[in-house]
């Protein structure tokens, strides 16, 4: 079995709609700073982009998460090392 964790398209289309917002989030970053904006105005928006793809991290684990469980309970258990795998994502987001 395949210890890969696959998301619904609904989910894989969130994702994506929101680092197409983080990718103008960044391509803003590189206009402020090529303006010579206040660097607690960058400070802050970079803040806000960081928070952003902590936000795409935490969604995609969840849908994953959300998938193992369900599979457990399906009876499907999947390898375990796909629950492994998402334990230690989880731990990289400290």
């Amino acid at each position: 079995m395949s210890s890969a964790v696959q998301v619904s398209d609904d989910v894989l289309g969130s994702v994506q709609a929101r680092l197409r917002r983080i990718e103008g989030q960044v391509k803003g970053l590189q206009r402020m700073l090529a303006e010579g904006r206040d660097c607690a105005e960058v400070i802050q928006q970079t803040a806000a982009v960081r928070s952003a793809l902590d936000g795409v991290a935490l969604e995609l684990l969840r849908a994953g998460l959300e998938q193992c469980v369900r599979d457990e309970v399906r009876g499907k258990s999947r390898d375990r090392r796909a629950l492994d795998r998402l334990q230690r994502a989880f731990l990289t987001l400290r």
